[in-house]
């Protein structure tokens, strides 16, 4: 069936279905009534024309719609029966078939999770009516909603949003507003990517029962809801649809209904009828409920989406600018006017605005304009700015420099950044921390560090109002290029802002100095924290442990911070579990997960800490055994520990158990790097037999990411390269599976290293092979690979190969000439000492 002829149908589909959207539910009287007709009315379409023994299920109920010939015969037969009820029972029973025959495949998926989501689902409760009561209603209310939120997503994502819903049902988690947004959704989505036309029919069909539902549920029917529905229309080009659909949302949904005129704006752009494009611009809604304005200001987005630039323009020529009550509005108005250039109808605009005594707004639009021309620098787009400030004779106001700072910052342009904000300040401006903490976080991003003693000098100006938040990542900042002084500088200027330390502030410092292995001075912050009335949190407490080196003081701090009233969070556990691997206290480390004040859910993180802490220190055979419980258990293993576990491998562990680690990475972004790892410790055991069958197995995944692997690659011929005897035949073979299988070329570090490989195997031939390479590469030879070659012919006895690379050698770096020197020494072959006659004779007769 073509897509041209599922139009048509989901088009009758719609209307009908509409028309039933918008009734009200029926008594239940009359509930038994309706569905006796439905069911003699789908019995009898059952028995007709042939020609309709092509449709899906679910236009059966359609037959007497669409086919007039029908229409009489079958409204007597029916009993009076509505159309719309035929339409909704057609629907209820290809659900019900459509969810039979889905049912076997997710029946064994509902069943695993409904004990697990039973567990977790709060209990219901019943609205407080005690004023007293209220707050803590509300707050359980918000907790619930958040749980549930995070509880749907995360089985949405493991087993689908359908199975989802299905099992949220069974278990009497009503749908509410949220739920049903998002089932609309996902049908429209679903429809959206398929071809299949008997599939399209199908999500479409869902997404109007649920429409339906809602309406009869009571529910709020607002944009989230039927914004995707409208897109989809326009997208389809479904004109009739269209006008239904509007209808029923005037009617059902509480909001404002101005915003519908955007979408049906979309819809005429989408098929091109000028016509009603010009009569939408300039007429006002029909009941006259809203304002012209109102309605220009959606048109005015529409317009500017879809890229309409003759009819924006036109339309700006007749509205009062002045009027637009609506900052988006504006901002994109003028975001797009900088997209295409027309600068000259912006700055009339602007003019407008100005006199109307609107300079801020003003301000903010100049950037909105500067910052979207095209194909222009950051300085072109701040020389704009400045340009159009002067030429209207306004002054840049603080929220549009923010602004720029932040549009700066994006560009990683933060010198430039930092000029504005300077200039800032010479002006007067106040610096907000919004702008400070752009600056902060662009500048650890681009890893400029230098650039922190001008954040700081920025910091010391009146203008500036930063927050606790605003010095503690200055602080950050600071221990990050290890200025601890500027960090206590900082923390000194707390009190000229009136603000006071904090224990983050403090935390930062104490981790600096942790990281680079000052224990006594990290002890020293702990002492000036407590000088200084701030208490230590849970944070302060699991730095303390984690480098502890000793039981005694693990199980003090812990002790202190038990005392001090202070929650133990899961990253105190993990401390406690690192802690005591490091002092080789694994049973105490395995003994912690038996606490039982370890929330359940944290267990399978912490697992990992525990496997990743064992085979860190030594102790592979219990991580290993803890990871085979975990995976039996069918419990996930954090990928960065199941790559601790390759890397601590012990040198006599088989491939094949190596290989099983490096599969269940496979959908991770660790995977390359388990593979690699695998092969590099095969290469430096000497268990490289299996390395070429394990990567050809691989191959279509390793064509995936080119960079990751020439990078792994280096990694194998360097091991190649330092490991005794080096296996330069694996190095041919590997240069091979670059070249045809993986349609690499090799780096010159491949070259290089599997020439030092051949140089500690003497290997000749192979040598000459690899510097043929360089050739094919079109990779210039250097002195290191002179020297290289060199050393091979010398080790081959090949005296006169190795005078004629000698002598492209340069001679005037004093280095190279001892090097060279040298390798006459240790690489000429020895000559065998040669034994007397009488000797020889001697040995014979023995």
């Amino acid at each position: 069936m073509g897509l041209r002829k599922a139009k048509h149908k989901l088009s009758a589909i719609f209307r009908v279905a509409m028309r039933n959207a918008g009734k009200k539910p029926p008594d239940a009287a009359n509930t038994s009534e309706a569905v006796a007709g439905e069911s003699l009315e789908m019995d009898f379409i059952g028995q007709g024309m042939e020609s309709w023994g092509s449709f899906p299920e679910i236009l059966l109920p359609l037959r007497s719609f669409i086919d007039p010939s029908n229409t009489g015969q079958q409204q007597q037969d029916s009993g009076g029966t509505s159309l719309a009820g035929v339409v909704s029972s057609g629907f209820v029973k290809y659900r019900e078939k459509k969810d039979d025959k889905d049912s076997s495949s997710s029946k064994k998926k509902t069943l695993e999770l409904s004990a697990f989501l039973s567990e977790k689902l709060p209990p219901s409760t019943k609205k407080q009516h005690v004023a007293r009561g209220r707050l803590q209603f509300e707050t359980f209310k918000k907790k619930q909603s958040q749980l549930m939120k995070k509880l749907s997503k995360g089985c949405a994502r493991k087993l689908g949003q359908e199975t989802t819903f299905e099992v949220l049902f069974k278990m009497g988690k009503e749908a509410g507003e949220r739920e049903y947004n998002a089932r609309i959704q996902l049908c429209i989505e679903n429809a959206r990517r398929s071809n299949d036309a008997e599939y399209v029919l199908d999500q479409v069909g869902k997404a109007i029962e649920y429409l339906k539902e809602m309406r009869q549920g009571g529910f709020s029917i607002k944009e989230a809801t039927y914004g995707p529905f409208f897109r989809y229309l326009v997208d389809m080009e479904m004109v009739e649809e269209f006008q239904i659909f509007k209808e029923f949302i005037r009617e059902a949904s509480p909001e404002p209904v101005e915003k519908l005129v955007y979408y049906e704006m979309l819809l005429w752009i989408q098929v091109n009828d000028e016509e009603k494009i010009h009569e939408l611009c300039y007429t006002v809604d029909d009941c006259g409920r809203i304002s012209l304005s109102i309605l220009q200001e959606y048109h005015l987005v529409a317009l500017c989406e879809k890229d309409r630039r003759e009819n924006l323009q036109n339309l700006l020529e007749i509205v009062d600018i002045t009027k637009v009550s609506s900052p988006e509005v504006l901002k994109s108005v003028f975001e797009y006017l900088g997209k295409s250039l027309l600068e000259s109808v912006a700055v009339k605009l602007l003019w407008k605005l100005r006199d109307s005594g609107e300079v801020e707004t003003v301000s903010n639009l100049i950037f909105s304009y500067a910052s979207c021309i095209p194909n222009s620098t950051v300085e072109d787009a701040i020389l704009k700015f400045n340009k159009l400030h002067e030429e209207l004779d306004i002054v840049s106001s603080s929220s549009s420099y923010e602004n720029l700072v932040n549009h700066l910052c994006g560009s990683n342009e933060v010198a430039t950044a930092l000029d504005v904000v300077e200039n800032m300040c010479e002006a007067g401006l106040e610096i907000s921390a919004n702008i400070l903490h752009s600056l902060l976080d662009a500048i650890g991003q681009i890893l400029e560090f230098d650039l922190v003693q001008r954040i700081h000098s920025i910091m010391s100006n009146k203008c500036v109002k930063p927050n606790s938040e605003t010095f503690r990542r200055s602080i950050s900042l600071c221990i990050r290029i290890k200025d601890f002084e500027g960090a206590y500088n900082m923390l000194g200027n707390l009190k000229n802002f009136n603000l006071a330390p904090n224990s983050s502030m403090y935390n930062s410092i104490m981790a600096g100095y942790f990281r680079e292995k000052n224990v006594n001075k990290a002890l020293m912050v702990l002492k000036e924290m407590k000088e200084a009335e701030v208490k230590p949190d849970s944070v302060t407490f699991s730095y303390l442990i984690n480098y502890c080196d000793q039981e005694e003081a693990i199980a003090e701090y812990y002790k202190e911070m038990k005392q001090a009233g202070v929650q133990a969070s899961k990253y105190i556990y993990m401390s406690l579990i690192k802690a005591y691997a490091s002092c080789r206290q694994f049973e105490k480390a395995k003994q912690v997960l038996m606490d039982q004040e370890v929330p359940t859910k944290d267990h399978n993180e912490l697992k990992s800490v525990l496997i990743h802490a064992l085979a860190s220190n030594g102790n592979i055979t219990d991580a290993l055994s803890i990871y085979k419980e975990m995976k039996e258990a069918g419990c996930h293993v954090d990928p960065k520990t199941i790559i601790t576990l390759i890397d601590h491998a012990d040198s006599n562990e088989e491939l094949t158990t190596l290989a099983q680690l490096a599969h269940k990475l496979h959908k991770s972004n660790y995977w390359i790097d388990g593979l690699f790892k695998i092969v590099v410790f095969a290469v430096r055991n000497n268990k490289s037999s299996s390395i070429l069958d394990l990567l050809k197995e691989t191959k279509n995944d390793l064509s995936k990411d080119d960079i990751a692997v020439e990078y792994w690659l280096e990694e194998v011929f360097r091991s190649i390269a330092e490991t005794e005897p080096s296996d330069v035949k694996l190095g041919l073979d590997l240069l091979s599976f670059m070249k045809e299988e993986l349609r690499l070329c090799p780096s010159r570090k491949c070259l290089d290293f599997l020439l030092h490989a051949c140089v500690n195997a003497k290997d000749k031939q192979t040598a000459l092979l690899v510097w043929k390479e360089y050739q094919v590469a079109e990779l210039p030879y250097n002195v290191l690979n002179y020297l290289r070659m060199y050393q091979v012919l010398v080790a081959a006895g090949d005296s006169k190969s190795a005078k004629e690379i000698a002598s492209k050698i340069p001679n005037d770096d004093r280095d190279v000439r001892c090097i060279i020197k040298e390798s006459r020494v240790v690489f000429t072959p020895k000559p065998k000492k040669k034994t007397s006659k009488k000797k020889r004779f001697s040995c014979q007769a023995k």
